[in-house]
């Protein structure tokens, strides 16, 4: 392969990286139109829950989705997404791609605030379309789950002394204008 080929591949692998980000942090702001940028139009979500996988399992159209993902996630206090390790293969204008995902939820069960810390790995098939990758297809494994009595002390319970905040009011939206 020559150089400027390999070049392109590594821009290409940067940009679907960086999609994936932005997917983590659209969940995590609770920001629907971020996560719907990441899609294409036609996309499928395929998704189990992963603290109560025998709930809910979704498996169409991902803008279809992404409202009830957003209402979901703004009944959670909390949530922390990381997704690391990102194997990307290029073929053309399809890739495929696994990036491992560790997640972190406070929810409430019964009077409780309990973590939600679970592992697992993300599957995706981009596509590009007129130069733009976007996801085609994404579906998760969850490979480890916990969910016990919370512990952490997040931003929102000391909002006098910490500034993280799951939506648009967030600092991070003062640092990144366009995403």
């Amino acid at each position: 392969m020559e150089m400027q080929q390999q070049l392109q591949q590594l821009l290409d692998k940067q940009e679907m990286t960086e999609i994936t980000y932005k997917f983590a942090r659209a969940l995590d702001r609770v920001d629907g139109k971020l996560m719907k940028s990441t899609y294409w139009e036609d996309a499928i979500e395929e998704h189990q829950d992963p603290i109560f996988p025998d709930l809910f399992f979704y498996n169409d159209n991902a803008h279809a989705f992404v409202e009830p993902a957003m209402e979901g996630f703004r009944a959670l206090k909390t949530t922390q997404h990381r997704i690391s390790n990102p194997l990307i293969e290029i073929d053309g204008d399809t890739a495929t791609a696994e990036c491992y995902v560790w997640a972190y939820h406070v929810h409430e069960e019964n009077g409780v605030d309990k973590e939600g810390i679970l592992g697992g790995r993300h599957h995706f098939r981009f596509e590009r379309r007129d130069g733009v990758w976007k996801i085609k297809h994404r579906s998760t494994v969850f490979d480890w789950n916990q969910n016990q009595d919370a512990t952490a002390i997040w931003a929102e319970s000391y909002s006098d002394k910490y500034r993280g905040k799951r939506d648009k009011n967030d600092d991070s939206y003062n640092y990144l204008k366009h995403q």
